[in-house]
């Protein structure tokens, strides 16, 4: 069975699969000071928003112009006539939420009338203890097999995926158990994130500005009901929003239903959010902030004639492919 196998693969992986990076952009354009926010240049009647977070919100692994900060500005601007909107992002990666708390501070001068916080599950890390969670992240990444087994892998394909199926699995339940061991009560990273977000609500109200707490879910994972592990993180992260009586905006039902190799950077390298992810959390985010008012309902930009009969055209497409697969699976159905 094992050279069964091992033949097969050989057929089977003949012509190599494309690179995971093979669509990224070779290197990173860098856009001149003078031509940020092109809508407010020389406006004095400006609305103002500012972005916090982590790589998440700075955009770590794609265009600065593709970052859903500056997504939710372009959206914003649509429509002639109105006051512009520029959209600022104060982001530092590897930081976790209380370590955000100088960045509202920076942004609080600029007197923003909307402060959005992009939290990532990560954000119960306590980065004030760096030994432990070094030590806890060790089985989170890939590692090199030994010289000797990497010689025997290279010799067999079989031997290759089995060993990467199993590596694989073996990362998955390391990731599992971090992010447990992340959202246990006693663990001190859960105190400093629910002293955090207090401190910056009551900046924010004390600078007049209203403060909107964004949940990223994980893109390395499978975002149906039921099948998605995270859901206890998101709901840690709501229920201390309701105990400050916060307005906020959890991603996770946007993104039900999407592939998340679809959405990731690089799948299986870089799980950072993609420009597809990206351009997702700026549209929920727009209709978040028009469906609660915080900005008029006018700025929202003009649809398309042709929106529903393509969202029809893609619901019938889908629908096809879905009733061929059950077909093929009916016992009988050749």
């Amino acid at each position: 069975m094992l050279v069964l196998f091992e033949c097969v693969l050989r057929v089977m992986s003949h012509t190599p699969s494309p690179s995971p990076v093979g669509d990224r952009s070779p290197f990173f354009y860098i856009q001149a000071e003078n031509r940020d926010h092109p809508w407010s240049q020389g406006a004095t009647n400006e609305m103002r928003i500012a972005v916090i977070g982590d790589s998440f919100t700075a955009g770590k692994g794609v265009q600065v112009d593709d970052r859903y900060g500056n997504r939710l500005e372009r959206l914003l601007n649509m429509q002639s006539g109105k006051p512009p909107v520029t959209v600022r992002v104060y982001a530092l990666c590897g930081t976790s939420t209380f370590q955000q708390i100088v960045l509202l501070d920076e942004a609080l001068k600029w007197n923003p009338k909307i402060v959005v916080l992009g939290i990532c599950l990560n954000d119960m890390e306590d980065w004030a203890n760096p030994k432990e969670l070094i030590s806890w992240r060790k089985g989170l990444f890939p590692t090199t097999p030994p010289p000797w087994l990497a010689r025997v892998l290279r010799f067999s394909r079989a031997l290759d995926w089995l060993y990467s199926r199993l590596h694989a699995g073996q990362v998955e339940r390391e990731e599992l158990r971090y992010y447990r061991r992340l959202y246990k009560p006693s663990y001190k990273g859960v105190s400093r994130f629910r002293e955090s977000i207090q401190i910056m609500n009551d900046k924010c109200l004390e600078a007049h500005a209203v403060f909107v707490p964004m949940i990223w879910p994980l893109l390395s994972e499978e975002f149906q009901e039921g099948r998605y592990p995270f859901e206890y993180a998101h709901a840690a992260i709501r229920q201390r929003c309701g105990e400050l009586n916060l307005t906020y905006l959890d991603l996770l039902p946007s993104f039900r239903g999407a592939s998340p190799a679809r959405l990731q950077v690089a799948p299986g390298i870089d799980p950072h959010p993609n420009e597809i992810a990206h351009r997702m959390a700026a549209e929920a985010l727009l209709l978040f902030l028009l469906d609660k008012r915080y900005i008029p309902w006018d700025y929202r930009p003009n649809l398309n004639a042709d929106t529903n009969i393509q969202h029809r055209l893609w619901a019938q497409i889908m629908q096809r492919m879905h009733d061929a697969t059950n077909s093929l699976r009916k016992p009988g159905s050749g």
